[in-house]
């Protein structure tokens, strides 16, 4: 009996200290700062310069609704990102948490340098979740975070999470998740682009850049190929973030690609450019895209587009060169209609696709070009279609695709099917 009385015993206390110390090292929400964009940037002296946007839960206004959450901005110098962190935390009255950070923005400075050692930092930390975006600004990261003011969420760490939900629709801005750009930054066959960010000074573009000079904008109307057009054709995506004509006062924007080429920033894409490159890659449901007209040089005609089928793409490799192939599936629904124009004409409908055809493998082209000689950066992952021409792993290597991208020829063929008929001013 007196050993069944000492089991008992020793049962109950096994039990107490596997359950009742469980919560000795808990905290609550209330002891914790939740950040929810970092900023990071470098100073003249090579110092490291971070922010981070806390999020204040907002309190019940007198009429019982609630009040949208408030941030507070911190900007420390320091050695390194775990120093920052704890500075601050000495600083203030909580501790930082990161699991419910949505944005981390670098500035361009401190991407042009290489961002290797500060991107293995923080995916070791383990509150990073995989799925924050990555924002490269033209302005310094701590002013892009102060100007972070949403204008119609009522929550900045919503948002972050729906602003770059865009791309899915515009194809004017990319979608670029942290663990994505990790992935292909250090990888042998694609290079790593990110979000492209600035501030809307409230200036509009349009009063002072003049048409003639937004066509030598990259990806802008100056080069619209065998259609002859040298008007305002797709002007509209011809810009980057902090260049848009938005009548908005000291607010972020993001339009446009950062491109990278290992860890370092070597070039930006515009908004137009960067819908080419989701089209390539099979990133976008949909979007409006302006061809010339056919039948005025100094007009476009404005298309709702989406794929018909997947892209195809065939990697070769002749004389150590890639010769790459690239072939898109367009299905459009006009969206401009003229009045002059006999829209339910087969004839007029085949000379609409020919055009929009001819004006996309221009640019489709000439951006490839762009990517491969002035940027030799492959942000399209041409790499893993060239992966089955070598026999090994260390062929693979020993090739050396990413700096052998710059050399590569493309061959680009477009596909467009315009709705015809009674149907081509009906909403698709």
């Amino acid at each position: 009996m007196k050993k069944i009385r000492i089991i008992s015993f020793m049962c109950i206390f096994v039990f107490s200290l596997t359950t009742l110390s469980g919560c000795y090292d808990s905290r609550g929400i209330e002891d914790l700062a939740y950040v929810t964009a970092l900023g990071i940037d470098i100073t003249d002296n090579d110092v490291l310069s971070i922010t981070f946007q806390i999020s204040i839960p907002g309190t019940s206004s007198e009429s019982g609704s609630s009040q949208s959450s408030k941030t507070e901005n911190t900007t420390v110098e320091c050695s390194s990102i775990d120093t920052g962190i704890s500075l601050v935390n000495s600083y203030i009255s909580k501790q930082l948490n990161l699991s419910h950070c949505k944005a981390i923005v670098f500035s361009e400075k401190i991407a042009s340098k290489g961002l290797n050692k500060y991107i293995d930092t923080l995916s070791n930390n383990v509150e990073i979740r995989p799925d924050c975006n990555v924002i490269i600004s033209r302005c310094t990261a701590k002013d892009f975070i102060e100007n972070a003011t949403p204008s119609i969420e009522t929550l900045t760490a919503r948002y972050y999470e729906v602003a770059f939900k865009s791309s899915e629709y515009t194809g004017y801005t990319t979608s670029t998740e942290f663990a994505t750009f990790v992935n292909d930054i250090k990888n042998s066959f694609i290079q790593g682009s990110a979000i492209l960010g600035g501030i809307n000074n409230g200036e509009n573009r349009l009063d002072r850049m003049p048409y003639a000079e937004m066509d030598g904008i990259d990806g802008g109307a100056g080069d619209t190929g065998d259609a002859g057009n040298t008007g305002r054709t797709g002007v509209d995506g011809a810009y980057k973030a902090d260049e848009t004509p938005i009548d908005d006062v000291n607010n972020i924007e993001t339009f446009g690609t950062a491109v990278f080429h290992d860890d370092r920033l070597v070039g930006e894409l515009t908004g137009l450019e960067t819908l080419y490159l989701l089209l390539i890659n099979d990133h976008i449901e949909s979007c409006t895209l302006s061809v010339p007209n056919p039948y005025d040089n100094n007009s476009s005609v404005d298309l709702f587009v989406r794929k018909s089928k997947n892209p195809k793409i065939n990697v070769d490799i002749i004389n150590g060169s890639p010769f790459i192939t690239v072939d898109l599936f367009i299905e459009a629904h006009g969206l401009t209609l003229d009045n002059n124009i006999d829209y339910t004409s087969v004839e007029t409908i085949q000379l609409l696709e020919k055009s929009a055809e001819n004006h996309l493998k221009s640019e489709v082209t000439n951006f490839l070009y762009k990517t491969s000689k002035d940027l030799n950066s492959d942000i399209f992952g041409f790499g893993k279609y060239a992966l089955h021409k070598y026999l090994t792993w260390d062929d693979w290597i020993k090739s050396n695709w990413n700096e052998n991208y710059k050399n590569s020829f493309f061959d680009v063929h477009t596909h467009v099917t315009v709705v015809s008929g009674s149907e081509f001013d009906k909403s698709p």
